[in-house]
């Protein structure tokens, strides 16, 4: 067990002004079987009334509504848990079998699916281990080829991406093997933003890796929001009404 405190950011700011801002936030970690929130606040400027409330897949969502004009929205959480990854989470959904919008796979990955799926053997936890092993011998980790609205298939293509790229691959990989696998959105040792990994379901429970490290996940990290893909997981959607063309994220986070 490890005692964490964490700390993300982010300002988002509009090129002109909005109004009827509708936003959902998934940014308070949950409390789970890994990991226990010893404290956690959330501020939000313009200051605005949220209500709290938690999705299909079990991540805490806050929503809100500004009315007046704005040109920006920060928030931010702060706060401490104590973290043990010796436990394991049981949450099993049958939708994590099946392909999703980013990671349903192309015909390039599915015949590079095919040229490793002989070796791919033994229990789980050897079958993802093994697959993220062979991730990482094609796919390189740079930044500015790829954004949010990447698939797996089109990293695969490019042969580059971030860790959401590498996420998104890997659990295309697992669900071909017929391994159930999960995208998790969270805080981690390694980044100075969100960072992203996979749990693989190994018939009992969870487990995780981190394809763009290729390591096991350990105590290091923080879960802040899980799904089927990038998707479920986004910290932030909205819809708004004005003239902006484009809004500038700037994105800061810490755990220690």
């Amino acid at each position: 067990m490890k005692h964490v405190n964490f700390y993300y950011s982010t300002k988002l700011t509009f090129d002109d002004y909005v109004h009827g801002h509708s936003f959902a936030l998934r940014i308070i970690p949950p409390e789970t079987e890994t990991q226990h929130i010893l404290s956690c606040s959330l501020n939000i400027s313009p200051y605005v009334s949220t209500q709290q409330t938690a999705d299909a897949f079990g991540n805490n969502v806050t929503t809100g509504y500004l009315k007046g004009d704005h040109r920006f929205l920060d928030f931010e959480i702060k706060g401490s848990a104590e973290v043990d990854h010796t436990k394991h989470r049981t949450d099993y959904m049958p939708c994590y079998l099946y392909q999703s919008q980013y990671t349903k796979p192309d015909d390039e990955l599915k015949t590079f699916y095919d040229s490793i799926r002989g070796k791919c053997t033994g229990t789980v936890q050897d079958r993802a281990a093994y697959l993220c092993d062979c991730l990482s011998d094609v796919i390189e980790y740079e930044k500015g080829f790829t954004s949010t609205t990447t698939t797996a298939a089109q990293a695969f293509e490019l042969k580059k991406g971030v860790c959401q790229d590498f996420s998104h691959i890997l659990i295309s990989l697992l669900r071909l093997d017929g391994i159930a696998a999960r995208y998790i959105a969270g805080l981690a040792f390694c980044d100075g933003e969100t960072h992203s990994w996979v749990e693989f379901w190994t018939g009992d429970h969870w487990e995780g890796i981190d394809p763009a490290n290729n390591c096991p996940v350990s105590d290091d990290y923080l879960v802040i929001s899980q799904g089927r893909d990038f998707r479920d997981c986004a910290i932030d959607r909205g819809v708004m009404f004005g003239k902006y063309t484009k809004q500038l994220q700037l994105v800061r986070s810490v755990l220690t």
